[in-house]
């Protein structure tokens, strides 16, 4: 009788086990581990999860300036928490259905998901530029890091990749110009879909 209890404890343990190191596996593939907020694998899965089959979606693109100078100035781990500051900072700041990620290096990017036209995006944008642009306190010293933000809307289905390349394109004419130049307009310029990361996700 003993054996017969012990069979089926003994199974479960196994398959909780299996089944925390499958959800950590899943948790690591889609966490940016220098920020711990989501990375493009994450942005990805949340923009095919959107239940939006028409209408508009909208991305902002986030390139923070003058962090480079910061790396050579003050190093690499004093960058870091820069970075995850910033990330921070920019959680601090989305909205319910919005989600933020860092993508590489110093750039991130906030999925708007569903929205109702591109003015409101625009205006995402500026708030989120208006959040970066307020002081950071990290290790005693108080810095300014404000950041470039490119806006892409585009209808809902539209490919993730297009709207990173066009949201990317904006990006650099506000940085190019220290302001939030009108979109296009229409639907956004098609340009090469960036790689797709391969999805961990169920």
């Amino acid at each position: 009788m003993f054996a017969e209890i012990a069979i089926p404890v003994l199974t479960g343990g196994w398959a909780a086990v299996a089944t925390a190191t499958t959800i950590n596996y899943r948790r690591r593939t889609l966490t940016d581990p220098v920020t711990g907020i989501g990375n493009r694998a994450a942005l990805y899965r949340t923009a095919r999860r959107t239940t939006a089959r028409s209408g508009l979606v909208g991305l902002l693109m986030v390139d923070l300036d003058r962090f480079k100078q910061i790396n050579d100035t003050h190093g690499h781990p004093f960058g870091n928490r820069v970075l995850t500051a910033i990330a921070t900072r920019l959680i601090e700041n989305t909205l319910r259905g919005e989600r933020a990620v860092r993508l590489h290096g110093d750039e991130f990017a906030i999925w708007l998901g569903r929205i109702t036209s591109t003015a409101r995006a625009e205006g995402r944008a500026l708030q989120i530029a208006d959040a970066l642009a307020e002081p950071l306190q990290i290790g005693g010293r108080r810095l300014v890091v404000p950041g470039s933000v490119g806006v892409a809307v585009a209808p809902a289905r539209t490919p993730l990749g297009e709207l990173l390349n066009t949201a990317d394109q904006h990006m650099y004419q506000v940085k190019a110009t220290h302001h939030l130049p009108a979109l296009p307009a229409g639907e956004p310029r098609r340009a090469r879909d960036r790689a797709t990361p391969p999805d961990h996700a169920a």
